[in-house]
């Protein structure tokens, strides 16, 4: 009897060391895969966000149409600036600056140019360049890798859904009108087939911080201006 029980007993330590071991493994996998989808959903709110941010400048507005967005990626251009040449110490001593310059340059008299010490004999040109240069937009905004227009609206992991977008206009303490925008979507989009009881610990953990937290992912808002910052920044 008592070898029954001693090898019982040792049956339970071993399953409740298992099930603590496991417990904690589970809980690595599940932050693994957490921070992994939160990485991805981060990349295409930035990526909306750089989109709306070049829309705007090109536009005057932030839309809330990603199929907008997405057109623009394809077809829009965006414009840099060609930079070349600096003013000389001895010039900005002497009140020149380069709003100035630029207006005598862009006058296009040549001895206007020379008699403001703005002619480069070596280059026989103007001393500054300053040229607006217009390139396709996905070349200026994604230089470095490849971004599918298509998939700008749909949430990483979740399965066809789309982020919520919005824009809408907010009065700044002095009175003046902004326009905002904002992107979203909840951690339940893409975290909804993991573990349901820690998925609904990370949510509650940010729904006790102070403040009214959104628990999810988002960039820009209607509430405040804040510079279209994301809510993990």
């Amino acid at each position: 009897m008592k070898v029954v029980v001693r090898v019982l007993l040792v049956a339970a330590i071993i399953l409740l060391g298992y099930l603590s071991w496991e417990s904690i493994q589970g809980m690595e996998r599940f932050n693994r895969e957490v921070e992994k989808r939160d990485n991805a959903v981060i990349q295409r709110l930035v990526d909306i966000r750089t989109t709306q941010v070049a829309y705007r400048s090109q536009t005057g507005t932030y839309t809330p149409n990603f199929d907008e967005l997405a057109n623009f990626i394809k077809t829009g251009k965006v414009a840099s600036v060609a930079r070349s040449g600096d003013l000389t110490e001895a010039q900005l001593e002497a009140g020149m600056t380069e709003e100035r310059a630029m207006t005598i340059i862009r006058g296009g008299n040549e001895s206007a140019i020379r008699d403001a010490g703005l002619w480069d004999d070596t280059k026989n040109a103007p001393q500054l360049v300053r040229d607006s240069i217009f390139a396709p937009a996905s070349e200026v905004l994604f230089p470095d890798r490849r971004v599918n227009p298509d998939s700008l609206a749909f949430v990483p992991f979740g399965q066809g859904t789309r982020f919520e977008m919005a824009v809408d206009s907010l009065v700044t303490g002095s009175g003046y009108p902004i326009q905002v925008f904002e992107a979203k979507t909840p951690y339940t989009t893409y975290l909804s087939d993991l573990d349901r009881k820690l998925v609904g610990q990370k949510i509650q953990e940010v729904l006790d911080r102070p403040g009214n937290r959104y628990p999810g992912m988002m960039v820009g808002s209607l509430e405040v201006a804040n510079n279209n910052a994301g809510n993990w920044e």
